[in-house]
């Protein structure tokens, strides 16, 4: 950054003194176009011109492969190429489980993956670099497990006079692992959350590189859906990432609950350097070797198969680390800590649909099932669960248990992310997506989970759906509305209906459905419900660790 300073004062210095009174300035020249090659960290990247004026650009790296001893380290600096870099065709995805069978199977596949996956994809329209065009950085879903970057379109978002950015980041055992040996690796004492390092390394790479594709690295928004809107959620309450975003929009996901901590017991465990040690002894084995340097040596398939075997030996994924995170997301928010910028926030009505037959399996499906999960994950109010959530028989309890997994996981920590912006100036803006996408079986599963992205991208055929003018409408409303956000930090603008922000006393959301337009109080009494049940969780366990014996010694 100083650097950066130093070259443009200099360049001041010398314009003022080449422009003295007896001089005549020259005509400004042309600025520069946006080729098919244009020049970023590390080398030259050749993309593709679209006849209609779209310009693509893939498999860029931003940061160096972690692989070999960068295997869990914190993002290298991208190593320099020679010659121009292919870039007219995605790479391989982070290493994952890829296809997973069900309602998503063919949203989660990926064709290839490597450990070496941390690049990006840049989608923009811009004929010239000095267009300033708003930057929008995609964080994709996946449970922080799967996905990839480059399965999102460009050409929807771009057409609305925007650069878009598609990013990789490492995933599941690879992205998320705390041991005691990696932190006392690591030059800042810290382990744990590489895949968020990751996340940060693109911005720094888009705040270094998207001018030269016409961007504005002054005006960019971070925005994802499930995990990549809870990831947004943590950018915006970590200290490394301020400055890097300018808006956040979040689809479905926000980590406002209890969290995990690297170094320490917390509500909800024991500390992620234990839970990684468990999982270093899986991967080790019988070899019983679990020195940095032998689980480095392990072959990428062989880490893969150790965690879906058993996924629960690596149950904190994202956590405190004390670098990304010095404190719960939630206690960011709450001390007004968090990165001043307004948000658009919202989730689906109908999250748990499709979503939970791959959180509830192997349980019973009705009425015992649905009292097992009640039991695990809402004692605190199990009491009070039946008046909101009704569980007379199995079919009852079935529906009533997606409602309770949606409203748990998406709904209401989308609430709590609009209610804790109060503690800073800038706007929160609240939104509930309701309209059901023509796929098979659109009555049963109505605004499932990831729903919204096919409206918010322009690819209306994903999940095999069957787009109608209706549905091309809505897109178009919502990616317009998308924009004007990104361009200016408020969703409201000529033609487009009224969005008042959200407060706690108004409670206004904005509802995309049948109709578009703002309503009031989303389902209160239920989104009143969980937070007491996770409010008296912490205390609970506050209580409990005032109580406990010092230990010995």
């Amino acid at each position: 950054m100083q650097m950066r300073t130093l070259t443009t004062l200099a360049a001041v210095a010398i314009a003022a003194a080449g422009c003295g009174p007896s001089q005549v300035p020259e005509e400004a020249s042309e600025p520069a176009a946006v080729a098919a090659e244009v020049a970023v960290t590390g080398g030259v990247v050749r993309g593709v011109l679209g006849e209609d004026g779209l310009k693509q650009y893939h498999h860029i790296p931003f940061a160096a492969p972690p692989v070999g001893e960068r295997r869990w380290a914190p993002p290298g600096s991208v190593q320099p190429w020679e010659g121009v870099r292919d870039a007219a065709a995605p790479g391989p995805a982070c290493v994952q489980q890829g296809a997973q069978g069900g309602f998503y199977d063919t949203a989660t596949a990926v064709a290839t993956m490597d450990e070496d996956c941390l690049t990006l994809s840049v989608w923009t329209r811009a004929q010239h670099v000095d267009e300033q065009l708003p930057t929008m950085v995609w964080i994709h879903g996946g449970g922080l497990t799967v996905g990839s970057g480059d399965a999102y379109p460009g050409e929807l978002l771009t057409a609305k006079g925007v650069v878009l950015v598609t990013v990789n980041y490492r995933l599941g055992p690879f992205g998320f692992l705390a041991l005691a040996d990696l932190t006392a690796e690591s030059a800042n004492g810290t382990s744990g959350n590489q895949g968020l390092q990751d996340q940060i390394a693109a911005l720094e790479w888009v705040q270094d590189n998207i001018a030269s594709f016409g961007g504005d690295p002054g005006n960019v928004t971070i925005f994802g859906e499930s995990a990549g809107s809870m990831s947004v959620s943590i950018l915006q309450a970590s200290p490394p990432a301020r400055g890097l975003f300018h808006r956040i929009i979040g689809q479905s996901g926000g980590l406002f609950g209890p969290m995990t901590f690297r170094d320490r017991p917390s509500v909800n465990g024991d500390p992620a350097e234990a839970i990684g040690a468990g999982f270093a002894a899986a991967l080790a084995g019988e070899g019983d070797d679990t020195s940095l340097d032998a689980l480095r040596a392990l072959s990428a398939e062989h880490v893969l198969a150790t965690y879906l075997a058993n996924p629960t030996l690596l149950s904190a994924l994202a956590i405190v680390d004390g670098d990304v995170l010095t404190d719960e997301v939630a206690a960011v928010f709450a001390a007004g800590e968090q990165a001043d910028v307004p948000v658009l926030i919202g989730s689906n009505a109908d999250e748990g649909t499709a979503l939970l037959p791959y959180m509830a399996a192997g349980l019973d499906p009705g009425a015992a099932g649905f009292s097992a999960y009640v039991e695990a994950e809402f004692a605190e109010v199990k009491d009070e669960i039946g008046e909101h959530y009704p569980a007379g028989d199995d079919e009852q309890a079935a529906a009533s248990w997606m409602d309770l997994f949606g409203d748990a996981l998406f709904t209401y920590p989308m609430r709590a992310w609009a209610r804790a912006m109060a503690t800073v100036p800038s706007d929160a803006y609240l939104y509930w997506f309701t309209w059901a996408p023509p796929i098979e079986e659109s009555e049963r599963y109505g605004a499932f989970h990831a729903a919204e992205i096919g409206y918010v991208f322009g690819n209306l055929e994903l999940f095999d759906a069957t787009p109608t003018d209706a549905d091309r409408a809505l897109s178009e409303r919502m990616a317009t509305i998308w924009t004007e956000f990104a361009r200016t930090g408020n969703p409201n603008g000529e033609g487009l209906p009224e969005w008042p922000a959200y407060t706690r006393e108004n409670e206004a959301y904005m509802e995309f459905g049948e109709t578009v337009g703002a309503k009031t109080g989303l389902r209160m009494a239920r989104m009143d419900l969980i937070e007491r049940a996770w409010t008296k969780r912490r205390e609970n366990a506050m209580a409990a660790a005032e109580t406990s014996p010092e230990p010995e010694g």
